[in-house]
């Protein structure tokens, strides 16, 4: 065959749309969005002779070049560009087909996977698969930090997350988003401190700030918000987790800022700790419950309601004996 011939024609009757599967269209457009087949495999965790085996595979069954691969970064055949003009919609097709066939009878799904934040999980966890257990009939459940669930979603590894970190999905095309809470952060101070607590600025001076790890999202955001309050207390104590980082509080060894959710991940400090409300202005963090669009009929809405009812139900009463007045100030969405 010379250089410029085209793959062999298919057999006459036979169609090439047979050959193709949802997962190489799929696997087809991250190629495109990233420009490069090593990066899409990357972002999907897939190994690049997966990504590549699924481009032959397309090919072949429809008969065409669909990359030009002389081209830096990787460039689209003609047929590739009308391909890229149409998977998308094929793909939205049959996710909401999937939908229709699945929502007249509500039929539980054969495997839910849900990643959630570690206060989310430990504070709503159980009670949210014990309310949605018939969703599905096995569940797999993985908690941490926010920017490995983003990743894990846009990598088809997991069906929906609930995230302080929605931004970073932005964007993402044909993603969901479902508000669940917004919660304010709270400054917690060790019970024995009776110096002045109205200015943050202060109080930097006066004992240790002990930070959320820069790796969390909750971190990072805190960060900001000093600095835009020009407050910068040295690094010398960071943590991964809400427990032991309010151990450190609960010890005397400083004080940090924490929404009601962290709080709650770590009660049983709470006999050496104040919780007061933060001197203004306020900061926020969002809970929202992402997932791809279409492919679940009316799950993530489903979860996202039922993580507000519990939250309500059992959580917000237990914040408000911690810190009156803040029940006020929680809402739904984003901050206001």
């Amino acid at each position: 065959m010379s250089q410029n011939s085209k793959p062999a024609a298919r057999s006459a009757g036979s169609s090439p749309l047979l050959g193709i599967e949802l997962r190489d269209l799929s696997i087809f457009l991250s190629i495109v969005e990233n420009g490069s087949m090593s990066v899409a495999a990357r972002r999907l965790g897939l190994t690049q002779s997966a990504v590549s085996q699924a481009v032959a595979s397309m090919e072949a069954a429809l008969g065409v070049k669909l990359f030009d691969r002389e081209m830096r970064p990787l460039g689209l055949t003609p047929s590739g560009v009308v391909l890229k003009e149409r998977a998308a919609a094929l793909l939205r097709d049959a996710r909401e087909a999937v939908a229709a066939v699945r929502e007249p009878g509500q039929a539980a799904l054969p495997h839910l996977h849900l990643a959630m934040l570690d206060t989310v999980a430990s504070a709503i966890g159980p009670h949210l698969v014990t309310k949605l257990r018939a969703m599905a009939v096995h569940w797999s459940l993985w908690s941490g930090l926010s920017a490995s669930h983003a990743e894990a979603l846009l990598a088809r590894k997991v069906d929906v997350i609930i995230t302080a970190d929605a931004d970073a999905l932005n964007e993402a095309a044909d993603l969901e988003r479902h508000d669940i809470l917004s919660e304010p952060h709270l400054l917690v101070l060790p019970s024995r401190y009776t110096g002045p607590a109205g200015d943050l600025a202060e109080l930097a001076r006066a004992m240790d700030f002990i930070r959320f790890s820069a790796r969390s999202h909750t971190g990072r955001q805190i960060e900001q918000h000093l600095r835009r309050l020009r407050i910068e207390p040295p690094v010398r104590l960071e943590f991964d987790t809400a427990d032991a980082l309010l151990a450190m509080v609960a010890n005397g060894i400083g004080w940090t800022l924490a929404t009601p959710l962290c709080i709650l991940q770590g009660a049983q400090h709470l006999p050496l700790l104040r919780c007061l409300p933060m001197p203004r202005p306020m900061l926020f963090r969002n809970v929202t419950t992402v997932a791809r669009r279409g492919e679940l009929g009316d799950v993530p809405a489903r979860i996202a309601a039922a993580s507000r009812a519990i939250f309500n139900d059992m959580c917000l009463p237990q914040i408000e004996a911690i810190a009156p007045g803040t029940s006020a100030v929680i809402g739904l969405g984003r901050a206001p």
